[in-house]
């Protein structure tokens, strides 16, 4: 009996240590706990905890007793809350106590400008830090803190350098069991892609790069999800920022959409600048084909936090639709016209932001920009004669429906008393050179007067015309011819090309004594995005485009490659040196004539010995 007792007594001595232990595990001064803290972020955080009460936790009902203050504050701590503006409304003179701002605490749990308030007061008055910790910057992108005492906490994140599109997040304000956290941090992305319908498609599909040709309009998509701005105070900064290369002019800003339903006119504001100039409100150009890119616009949302937030549009898809020409200044040797878009944005919930944008103190991300990519091509053509020498003056037009520029350069002739205009433009008239007119339509320098010329192929004997060369660009739609002539270097350039397979090349007007060349090339110029996954040789090479030809006549283009465009040389023939007469010519004379003297010399000997014979 006296081992049952002895064992009774050591089991309930055994069962209030344990007891003892439990409660010192739920109220004790000692407890370690740990704090996951997982950002939505794409890159590295930055986490500390800092103790701003320190006392003994019932875990179970998450109540904090015995209060003092933490070692994560500052001996300033209690006046700085006093004095804060907002803070200094609850906390007043009198409460001077961890107990007593604790309480004040527990009143206004659900008055978010005062915690808002609170917590940048411990921001600004940190003590000792508890324990750091960073994430990782990958999925899952958690980091765990480990706190070595009951308390209440201030988990700051304190990340120098965000990633672009990231967002700090707010202040955590935690009373510290084992607890995970999911950080109040925003992932901001926009998506930029080409509306393309070329090619008689039935719809538009967005793309990121698309192949156009001087003078087509790019419609250009850009699509951003609302991002959360419920953790900040008054204002949300957004600011969309574009970037058009010099060979794509901005035309006009067709609609701003949030979940399919137009913005306001109110709600945002426009502006472009080109160059170093500054920026000025965007008003829709008289001349959609300006010869000008490379502008810059900015799209301004106002009053951003109040209207999403107001019309429940937080997660919704904004959609920006804006449009660009391709102009003159277009890369077209294989490299894109790369036009990209980023948003400047609000990204630490814990600063007050004063407008619509920011201020030169005003902490503001910057989101990763997405970037769209618009190719055109071109064509050279090398014109020389049969011992390849350059050729200079050789016309040769292309047609197609693929072309949006009517003439690049050319030539025409004017009556020497007149002036030399084309469309509206005067040009100078070379008074170098004497052209005559002949019946067929073309042009020569051989004077009608010259002893001998047959001049009933003149069309007027006694008028004289001027050859003048013209550079003029002409960009407009719905125009299916461009004519270039060859320089000084016997080049000529189609330049500002796309996907097409309806072209036709041919010479029209060969230089002056030499053939033209018969016949035509069917052209077809193929396109496939170079920078695509499975983009292959030789079109990956070659701004993602082939060139195939077909016809009565094939030139025989092919791929400069250092160049970094199509080319052909073509070869003109002199023309056959003919009689001025138009008739049988002269020489025939001078022969007949020869032969008459040497006949009649025949006769007279044959004469003269028949009379001596006699």
């Amino acid at each position: 009996m006296k081992n049952l007792k002895n064992l009774i007594a050591l089991v309930l001595a055994f069962a209030m240590i344990l007891t003892c232990v439990s409660a010192f595990a739920e109220y004790g001064t000692v407890n370690q706990h740990t704090v996951e803290v997982t950002s939505n972020g794409t890159g590295v955080h930055t986490y500390i905890a800092y103790q701003i009460f320190k006392g003994n936790l019932n875990a179970t009902e998450g109540v904090l007793s015995d209060i003092q203050w933490g070692n994560g504050v500052g001996s300033g701590f209690l006046a700085a809350l006093q004095a804060d503006d907002t803070c200094k409304t609850y906390i007043t003179a009198d409460v001077d106590t961890a107990p007593e701002v604790a309480k004040v605490l527990e009143a206004q749990k659900d008055n978010a400008a005062f915690l808002k308030a609170f917590a940048d007061v411990v921001a600004a008055n940190k003590g000792t830090a508890s324990d750091t910790k960073a994430t990782p910057g990958t999925s899952p992108n958690k980091a765990t803190l480990t706190v070595p005492n009951d308390g209440y906490y201030c988990i700051i994140d304190e990340t120098t350098t965000l990633a672009d599109g990231d967002t700090a997040s707010k202040h955590m304000l935690q009373v510290v069991k084992d607890e995970k956290i999911v950080a109040k941090d925003t992932v901001i992305t926009p998506d930029k892609k080409i509306l393309d319908a070329q090619n008689g498609a039935a719809t538009e599909t967005k793309v990121a790069a698309d192949s156009s040709a001087i003078g087509d309009t790019v419609t250009f998509n850009v699509d951003i999800t609302v991002p959360d701005t419920t953790a900040y105070v008054d204002h949300f900064v957004f600011v969309m920022n574009d970037t058009l290369p010099a060979g794509i002019t901005f035309t006009r800003l067709t609609s701003i959409k949030i979940d399919g339903n137009d913005l306001p006119a109110a709600n945002y504001e426009l502006t472009a600048k080109t160059g170093d100039a500054e920026y000025a409100t965007y008003t829709v150009p008289t001349d959609p084909v300006a010869a000008v890119g490379g502008q810059k616009i900015k799209v301004v949302f106002k009053d951003f936090k109040n209207y999403v937030e107001t019309n429940d549009l937080i997660g919704k898809t904004i959609t920006v639709t804006y449009t660009g020409v391709v102009n003159d200044d277009a890369e077209y040797k294989a490299t894109a016209n790369e036009n990209e878009v980023y948003f400047d944005f609000s990204n630490n919930p814990n600063h007050d932001y004063d407008g619509d944008e920011p201020d030169s103190d005003d902490p503001t991300g910057v989101t990763p920009k997405s970037t769209t990519r618009t190719y055109t091509t071109s064509l050279k053509i090398k014109k020389v004669d049969q011992d390849n020498n350059v050729l200079a003056g050789a016309e040769f037009t292309l047609t197609g429906t693929s072309l949006n520029r009517t003439v690049v350069t050319g030539s025409m002739f004017v009556k020497d008393s007149e002036t030399a205009q084309y469309d509206g433009s005067e040009y100078e008239v070379d008074k170098t050179t004497k052209y005559y007119k002949l019946k067929d339509g073309s042009y020569t320098t051989q004077d009608p007067a010259t002893p001998n010329m047959n001049t009933t192929q003149y069309d007027n004997i006694n008028e004289i015309w001027r050859k003048v060369t013209y550079a003029f660009d002409e960009v407009s739609s719905q125009q299916t011819t461009l004519v270039v002539t060859t320089d000084a270097n016997g080049v000529a350039e189609f330049t500002g090309l796309r996907e097409g397979t309806d072209y036709t090349l041919e010479e029209t007007h060969a230089p002056d004594g030499y053939n033209k060349i018969d016949g035509t090339s069917n052209i077809t110029i193929a396109w496939s995005d170079p920078e695509a996954t499975n983009a292959t040789s030789p079109a990956k090479d070659q701004g993602g485009f082939t060139l195939s030809e077909t016809g009565s006549k094939t030139f025989g283009i092919t791929w400069n490659e250092t160049d970094k465009q199509f080319e052909v040389t073509i070869q003109n023939q002199s023309g056959a040196t003919l009689p001025s007469t138009g008739g049988i010519g002269t020489t025939i004379f001078y022969i007949l004539g020869s032969l008459l003297v040497v006949g009649a010399g025949v006769i007279l000997v044959t004469k003269r010995r028949m009379g001596v014979e006699k």
